[in-house]
């Protein structure tokens, strides 16, 4: 997980989360969870997502205050935090 590469032409919308993360923009990372209907597609954009917030965490903070108890922003965090305790 510590190479947070994506390519966009393969996966469009978990690279403009990454993007979006960079700029410390929440948005993005709540399209890209929005998106994933399979669990391993979910799992997987959860893991890429936390560990984004590992590296710059506002924007995983702004989600959390601007909408919070949603459970795509919590998952995301859970999983930040587990990757913390490694």
């Amino acid at each position: 997980m510590q190479d947070l590469q994506v390519d966009p032409e393969k996966d469009p919308v978990l690279a403009r989360a990454l993007v979006g993360a960079l700029r410390d923009e929440w948005r993005p990372a709540a399209d890209a969870m929005r998106s994933a209907h399979e669990w391993e597609r979910r799992a997987y954009i959860t893991l890429t997502l936390a560990a984004a917030a590992r590296r710059r965490v506002e924007w995983l903070r702004k989600w959390l205050k601007a909408r919070p108890g949603d459970a795509d922003a919590t998952a995301v965090h859970h999983a930040m935090e587990s990757l913390d305790g490694q």
